[in-house]
């Protein structure tokens, strides 16, 4: 009887220690692990600007289409391949003068009332530098006049 207390007690602890592993692998292999691009942010390239991360985040998914709903555009210059808003994070892919399945991705930090660091990464350094040449002049309209006031002010972060 107490073996199989043991027994049993064992499996449990491994099993869920395992669940973590088996849950990266499973994305891995149907193609929604964002480990690589969470590495490759040590390289990536960040600015701040003045918004709540939520607003930031809104403004970076007006820049991508998807295959079923939107189309490609002047405005919409990637096409969306994941969106996790409580992660804070999207992946986008189709950047311009890239292989049009290179993921890049788009990662979103609240630093302080108002302000939201948004970084890019990405395996390639030339797509990422292109995506935040576009998400950054995109963000800079949105949200920075030219008197260097917020167009946001009152947006509280999430």
């Amino acid at each position: 009887m107490k073996t199989s207390i043991i027994s049993i007690n064992i499996f449990v602890i491994f099993f869920i220690s395992a669940c973590g592993f088996l849950h990266e692998c499973g994305k891995t292999i149907w193609g929604s692990s964002t480990r690589a691009l969470e590495t490759a942010r040590a390289s990536g390239i960040r600015d701040t600007f003045p918004c709540s991360s939520r607003a930031c985040f809104d403004a970076v998914l007006d820049l991508t289409y998807t295959r079923t709903k939107t189309r490609p555009d002047q405005t919409r210059r990637f096409q969306l391949f994941q969106q996790n808003r409580a992660e804070g994070h999207i992946v986008v892919m189709n950047v311009p003068g890239s292989v049009d399945t290179t993921e890049v991705g788009i990662f979103f930090d609240a630093i302080g009332q108002g302000q939201t660091q948004v970084e890019i990464a990405s395996l390639s350094s030339a797509a990422a530098s292109t995506t935040a040449e576009i998400v950054f002049a995109a963000l800079q309209a949105d949200f920075i006049r030219d008197s260097g006031e917020s167009e946001s002010e009152g947006d509280q972060d999430d």
